[in-house]
């Protein structure tokens, strides 16, 4: 395996890590929040998923649900189809969110256009998940620093997703990304604190990665858990938990229906 600085996994290795942890989500289905089980929700994605997937299953395991936390940094969506096909048949989802941001660099993407690629690996899994039964979630993420976005406050990929869903029924877009940007939808180091913030002295609580892409407010390496309160990657969990739990619907009731017993 290939190592970069201080002896950390190079571009080659990274890439390496990627395939196995794929290949072992695959097989041995880790991540999975157990709670009822008739409310199930499966998340796919990359590195900001996976920042947020903690949080996430916290919100479902909160609305009764049960998580099935499939991320892993680097990843497109591609890497999952396999995945995807066989937790669709045996697991079933009740609802299923994609969270991807653009990855290229993995094995199956290779030779391939982003938007393309993109285009037609996530119309897939959306036609064989709501064949199954599943409502699918595609989730808008937020821009990169260096990334522009349109006069809706839209990246390419976020213009994709909403083409998708006006094809697929039963697929849906969540502008999640929105909890981190501007009001314009661009990307924002800082935004102003919200309920839940640790709030710093002059109101703006820090939500993206000095690397431009990420969440944690620290630099941190590939895949390592934020040391410190990060309030990107909660924002962004919060805004994909809250669409799955909608989907879902209110718990059923525990309360006995019809009229009490007459007294006695």
């Amino acid at each position: 395996m290939s190592r970069g600085p201080a002896g950390r996994p190079g571009p080659i290795g990274w890439l390496l890590i990627v395939a196995v942890v794929v290949a072992l989500v695959g097989v041995l289905g880790h991540n999975t929040h157990h709670s009822s089980g008739g409310r199930r929700v499966a998340l796919w994605g990359d590195s900001m998923a996976w920042e947020a997937q903690d949080d996430f299953a916290a919100d479902v395991a909160a609305a009764g649900g049960t998580s099935l936390l499939h991320t892993y940094g680097g990843t497109a969506p591609c890497d999952w189809l396999s995945d995807i096909r066989k937790q669709s048949r045996k697991w079933r989802p009740t609802v299923a969110v994609l969270a991807f941001s653009g990855n290229t660099g993995t094995k199956c993407m290779k030779g391939r256009d982003l938007t393309s690629a993109y285009r037609s690996d996530v119309l897939a899994a959306a036609v064989r998940l709501t064949r199954d039964g599943a409502h699918v979630v595609l989730v808008e993420a937020p821009p990169r620093r260096d990334q522009t976005v349109d006069p809706q406050g839209l990246t390419s990929l976020d213009q994709l997703w909403q083409k998708i869903a006006g094809q697929v029924p039963n697929t849906t877009v969540v502008p999640a990304g929105r909890a981190v940007t501007d009001p314009a939808g661009r990307f924002a180091q800082t935004v102003p604190c919200g309920p839940g913030d640790v709030c710093p002295a002059g109101g703006q609580v820090t939500v993206r990665s000095p690397d431009g892409v990420h969440f944690c407010p620290v630099e941190q390496p590939p895949m390592t858990r934020c040391p410190v309160p990060s309030a990107g990657a909660t924002r962004y969990a919060h805004a994909m938990a809250a669409a799955a739990v909608a989907l879902l619907g209110p718990l059923p009731s525990t309360t006995p229906s019809g009229p009490p017993p007459p007294a006695t």
